[in-house]
Order: C-alpha cells, then structure tokens, then sequence
C-alpha cells in the first residue's frame, strides 16, 4: 500500500510539478510567436509562460537549492563571462547563417519584437522568461523528474528543447540545447541558480540588443 502511494504521489508531481507546467509554457511561447510583433499578444504570451514556471518553483522547486550559496559574486561574476562568450559564438553563428532564408527568417521574425516593440518592456519580459525558464528546467525538473540527478539532468535539457520548438525557430531549438547544457553544468558545478541565470540574462538581453543589427535584412 505504501509503495502504491509512493508511485501515486511521485506521477502526481511529476504531472502536476512538471509536465503540466511544461505544457502550458509551451502553449504560451506558441501563442507569443503567432502575435502581431512586438504586440500585447507577445508580451502577454511570454509572462503567461514566466508566470507558470515561476509559480511552479514556487510550489515544486527547491529553494535550497536555488540560491544557497556561499559565494554568489563569484557565481554571477563566472555566469557574466560565460553568456559574454556564448554571445560572441552566436553572432559568429548568425553571420554564417543570415543568408540561409529558411534559418534566419524565422529568427528575423523573432527579433522584430525588438525592433518593433517597445524596447524596454521587451528588455523586462526577456528578463523575467529568463529567470523563470532558469528556476523551472534548472532546479523543479531537475528535482521531480524521477530519475537519476545526472538523468534527470539530461531530460530537462530536453523537455527545454521541445518546449522551445513551439514557437517555430530552428535556431532557438539549438540555442535551447546550447543554453541548457551550459546552464544545467553550472547549476551541478555551484549547487545553486546564479551563475545560471546570469549567462542566460547576459546571452538573451546580448542576442536581443546585439542579433538585430546582424541578421535583419
């Protein structure tokens, strides 16, 4: 009976803690990438993702495990550099590739809500998507899914991907995949978030304010 219960309660926040929340931010990225560029259906789309994963770690995740750390500088300082390095790799990428149509019109479309919106309200809702993509696929997934950390690890990455795929862009498919290994290393390495958001923040708000200029034609 015990043993039932286990199972019973282990699929239920698994359900509840992480492929519910998967699902619904998939539906609000979607919704996002349909809107007219840099409209409210956008930002509306993307907080709507935000919202859930943050609420999600605020049930299911491990705040201990969050932001416990004994040297947060350090970890911000390292995450700094490392998105610094990510950005530089992406726009020698995105130079290889603004002709190629069928991979950077997609992207074209994406950045025209920098281009289109308004700047500083594209800046808040990167930011915030950002930090909750980081508490929900670095620390609730890595916590409920059911396996091993190290498996555990390695779907979340994953599950990170094809929630990305919904909103249509071969690249951010690759970039998801890039992003979460590098970011799923630092959360293991330090034990905590901070490195992890950072060079999030610093590759998104970098490819947000940097890509436009590169691949729009």
């Amino acid at each position: 009976m015990n043993a039932s219960r286990t199972t019973l309660t282990t699929s239920s926040t698994v359900l509840l803690g992480v492929v519910l929340p998967a699902v619904l931010g998939a539906a609000g990225l979607f919704v996002s990438s349909i809107g007219e560029r840099g409209g409210t259906v956008f930002y509306a789309g993307t907080f709507f993702t935000a919202v859930v994963y943050i609420v999600t770690w605020i049930f299911f995740g491990d705040r201990r495990t969050s932001f416990e750390r004994a040297e947060p500088i350090t970890d911000i300082l390292r995450g700094a550099l490392i998105g610094l390095a990510l950005i530089a790799v992406f726009v020698v990428g995105a130079l290889m590739v603004r002709d190629v149509e069928v991979l950077s019109g997609p992207v074209d479309g994406l950045l025209d809500n920098a281009r289109l919106g308004i700047i500083w309200l594209t800046v808040l809702t990167t930011t915030v998507n950002g930090v909750g993509e980081e508490l929900f696929f670095r620390n609730v997934a890595v916590h409920r899914l059911p396996w091993s950390e190290n498996v555990s690890r390695i779907a979340s990455v994953g599950l990170y991907m094809l929630v990305t795929a919904s909103m249509g862009v071969p690249l951010l498919i690759f970039a998801a995949l890039v992003i979460g290994a590098v970011a799923q290393y630092e959360a293991k390495r330090s034990g905590a978030l901070a490195s992890s958001i950072t060079l999030h923040l610093v590759w998104t708000l970098g490819m947000l304010l940097v890509l436009p200029p590169i691949i729009i034609q």
